[in-house]
């Protein structure tokens, strides 16, 4: 039977996964209305509005703004989306916290402590806490929770033993005790509305369900009222940018975590919360919230984690994502994951799928060169100073995904804001890269990061697309619309196929050291072996047998990242499993338990060291798709659409080609789909039983999408016959160059002639041209009869062709190969090749100044050969 989801990509009839954010900075409305044109013509179906800063937010001129917006989408079948407030991170409620009373704003739980030596007969410490020259003079001490002493370590933080509560001693602001024989910790603990990241004061408590509702009748109300016809049609929903705990007075410390002496997100229901938790009043115990205490931390720490995650799903995203659907409209954004602060405080949210909860989408970011080719194994050097190259390559786009796949109420969609902050260096050859990296993941939906009508040069976080007409790319910007929204469409059928889950890592990380997902899951995605995070509340409604069953998905083995360990309820969860036949494999280290039986796990299980994990894992399933040589650099995604797999396989090394044979577990013909032209080809293969070997050639960069089972699933969609390129003859000749800026084109100035192809960014050719270079040359050929390739060699960045004045078309990723049909190629020709490179030549900005700039121009070889049937 025919796939009609494979004939709909084919044909381009597919819907839109593309909603780049569109920022609204005041207008002119003319300049919004061509902005808002040109996304279109860009073929590109949504956008996200956002105010960055717009002046009159919710005023007349907003409403403006966004009327004109909303006239031509209705007019081009297009859909907006609304950022949900008027500045970044999502909190601001529009301005209206400002003025909010004190019981809808945030709070902190604080702590002074002062340390003692006893016996002390007659000792006392004073309560209040005076003012200080400064800025700690403005901040407001907060009303006093309790006094709690420690006995502690004469050389060590440690602390030992029960609490005393000394509250009770205090009298006119001053504490009277005996200090007994030893040394103490007293802890002075507050309740204040002061603390946490200064730029984010005036911010909701995302922890308090009435907050919360500040933010909704501020923003969402209001645009509702405004539009309410539109809601469910023209207007999609609303996103949310960055929100989060911003506990932490160092804003972006990514590593922001209990133990560290910073105020705590606090209100009432999260005292009520913790004390649930711990089956005790709960106040007592939380200097052990800052301060080690012979493990007993252990306890306290977990459940503070679990309970402020928990809240801020229930009252901050759940709540967002219930307004929206009674509303008609959805629920989309990300949370800040940056180098794994998903499972932390400070910018995070605490626990990355309890963040999700609520949304219709699971959302990311990749932005600021946080995931760049070359740098997938360790750190870099990137604008924010130093990127987890392993979290940002292996983790951050599987947490979308994996979310995604697991929660139904996503219908399988993810979502990824990304490019932004790049740079001008980052055009559309790396933006089919980070492309290709998301699909590949299983991301599914992509938000460019941004257009803005403000005047040229916009020095707010480039790219920014059109740039008013200035970028020379953009004239190209449908093809990479097109690939994107073929490739989402086929990648969203059937069943997707993963062998393998791998333990989200928060719980263990609460408790103690732990090993984060992304090291194992990248030993899994370097062999090819693909794997789902799966958050340990997931698995109290696993089906469990020789698999493990959650949702629609099914994995093989559960791999536990080594950690020092886990919580009794999920030590037991793992035990249900592998009672039940479930293969659960732990990498590096069995954790305690803990709890009452804190060996439980060690007993039965032993761990695989890393090096070892593929291996063990690929003896695990036989679902997985491998391939004859080792290649780590190769990433792939599977989905079963029922008569064929469709396969997207991609390489990530920046300087390597892979060559090899590719072993498909289904039986069948194969085809490979080229998403940019919407076309397939028969793909030489041979049969090995229940499985297909096919033939794999991938440039640096390149990707491949292949199908595999019954020819019927591509009947009646046109197959190319499947090619054999002959050998190669280079082109030499004088090339005739010229140069035309965005502005000019398509009006050419002659520039020189050139003898040799080489970089033109050199000193003394082009170190400063932006623009489109047009090279001009002819080429005798003594076999001109039949197919022909041309192969361009290195090219930065995009290229088209033409050829005795046939355009060949345009390509703006490796590989820079064109087919040429029959009868174009004479015993003499023409060529004319158009080399498009970025911005970053004649706009050094500040993001591109943090990353390897690529040279400029045509470096060929440019080659001709002839194309030849294939033989299977």
């Amino acid at each position: 039977m025919t796939s009609p989801r494979l004939l709909e990509a084919i044909r381009g009839d597919v819907p839109n996964a593309i909603m780049p954010l569109f920022w609204q900075k005041g207008g002119p409305v003319d300049v919004v209305r061509a902005e808002m044109e040109r996304i279109g013509d860009a073929g590109i179906g949504a956008v996200i509005l956002e105010a960055r800063p717009h002046p009159e937010f919710l005023e007349e001129g907003w409403w403006r703004d966004v009327d004109a917006v909303l006239e031509i989408a209705r007019r081009r079948g297009m859909t907006v989306w609304f950022f949900d407030d008027d500045t970044f991170p999502t909190g601001h409620a529009g301005g209206a916290v400002a003025s909010a009373p004190p019981e809808l704003r945030r709070r902190f739980l604080t702590e002074r402590r002062t340390d003692v030596v006893g016996p002390a007969r007659g000792a006392s410490l004073i309560v209040e806490r005076r003012q200080f020259w400064g800025p700690a003079a403005a901040q407001d001490p907060g009303r006093l929770l309790r006094v709690i002493a420690y006995r502690r370590a004469e050389d060590s933080a440690e602390l030992i033993g029960d609490p005393l509560d000394l509250t009770d001693r205090i009298a006119d602001g001053i504490l009277h005790w005996d200090v007994p024989d030893g040394w103490w910790r007293v802890f002075f603990l507050s309740v204040s509305g002061d603390g946490g990241s200064a730029p984010h004061a005036d911010h909701i408590d995302y922890l308090d369900p009435a907050s919360t509702r500040l933010l909704l009748d501020s923003v969402h109300e209001r645009i509702h009222a405004r539009y309410a016809a539109e809601f469910g049609t023209t207007i999609a929903g609303f996103f949310s940018d960055e929100p989060g705990l911003y506990n932490d007075p160092d804003t972006f410390d990514f590593g922001s975590a209990l133990g560290k002496r910073v105020p705590l997100s606090w209100n009432d229901e999260v005292a009520a919360a913790l004390g649930d938790a711990l089956g005790e009043d709960a106040t007592p115990l939380l200097p052990l919230l800052w301060e080690p205490a012979g493990g007993a931390e252990r306890r306290v720490r977990h459940a503070y984690m679990d309970v402020i995650s928990r809240l801020y799903s229930e009252n901050f995203s759940r709540q967002i994502g219930d307004w929206c659907r009674a509303h008609g409209v959805e629920y989309i954004g990300h949370v800040i994951e940056d180098n794994g602060a998903h499972t932390r405080l400070g910018p995070g949210a605490g626990h990355y799928f309890r963040a999700m909860a609520g949304q219709d989408m699971a959302g990311i970011d990749i932005i600021g060169g946080q995931a760049v080719p070359g740098f997938s194994r360790g750190p870099f050097a990137n604008m924010s100073g130093a990127a987890d190259g392993e979290f940002f390559h292996f983790g951050l786009a599987k947490l979308a995904s994996s979310a995604a796949h697991l929660d139904p109420a996503t219908q399988g969609r993810s979502m990824c804001e990304t490019i932004g902050a790049y740079g001008w260096y980052a055009g559309l050859r790396l933006f089919t890269w980070l492309t290709n990296h998301l699909l590949v993941r299983g991301v599914t939906h992509i938000v460019p990061h941004a257009f803005s009508p403000a005047p040229f040069p916009d020095l707010d976080c480039p790219p920014h697309f059109s740039a008013r007409g200035h970028n020379p790319q953009f004239r190209h910007q449908h093809l990479l619309s097109a690939y994107t929204n073929r490739l989402s469409h086929l990648l969203r059928g059937g069943a997707h196929v993963a062998p393998f889950a791998v333990l989200y890592h928060a719980e263990a990380e609460w408790l103690g050291s732990a090993q984060p997902c992304e090291r194992p899951l990248r030993r899994l995605m370097e062999a090819q072996l693909d794997a789902d995070i799966v958050p340990a509340d997931a698995l109290p409604a696993a089906r469990a047998g020789a698999a493990l069953g959650l949702g629609a998905e099914t994995f093989d083995a559960l791999i536990v990242p080594g950690s020092a360990y886990l919580p009794a309820a999920v030590a037991a969860q793992l035990l249900r499993l592998d009672d039940a036949g479930v293969p659960v494999v732990f990498v590096e280290e069995v954790p305690a338990v803990d709890g009452e039986r804190p060996g439980v796990l060690r007993e039965r299980f032993r761990p695989v060291g890393l090096d070892e994990l593929a291996v063990c894992a690929a003896s695990l399933t036989g679902r997985a798709v491998r391939l004859a040589d080792a290649a780590p650099s190769v990433r792939v995604c599977r989905r079963d659409l029922g008569e064929a797999d469709v396969i997207m396989l991609v390489n990530e090394s920046a300087t390597d080609v892979v060559s090899t044979e590719a072993f498909v577990p289904r039986a069948g013909e194969a085809v490979v789909f080229d998403a940019f032209a919407g076309t397939l080809t028969a793909l030489p293969s041979r049969r090995d039983g229940n499985t297909t070997a096919v033939p794999l050639v991938l440039a640096p960069g390149a990707s491949a999408v292949v199908l595999v089972g019954d020819p019927a699933a591509w009947a009646g969609a046109e197959v190319a016959p499947a090619a054999v390129v002959g050998a190669a003859r280079e082109v030499r000749t004088e090339w005739a160059v010229s140069l035309a800026t965005a502005d000019a084109y398509p009006a050419f100035t002659p520039w020189r002639t050139l003898d040799g192809l080489t970089p033109l960014n050199a000193p003394g050719l082009l170190p400063r041209f932006s623009g489109t270079i047009r090279y001009e040359g002819g080429f005798a050929h003594p076999e001109p009869r039949g197919r022909h390739r041309i192969d361009l060699g290195e090219v930065f960045e995009l290229a088209g062709v033409t050829v005795n004045g046939v355009d060949l078309g345009t390509r703006i990723a490796p590989p820079y190969a064109f087919d040429v049909p029959a009868g174009v190629l004479g015993a003499d020709n023409t060529i004319v090749i158009e080399v498009v490179n970025t911005l970053a030549k004649a706009q050094p900005d500040f993001f591109s100044a943090f990353a390897q700039q690529d040279p400029t121009g045509l470096l060929g070889p440019v080659t001709v050969a002839a194309l030849m049937e294939a033989t299977s």
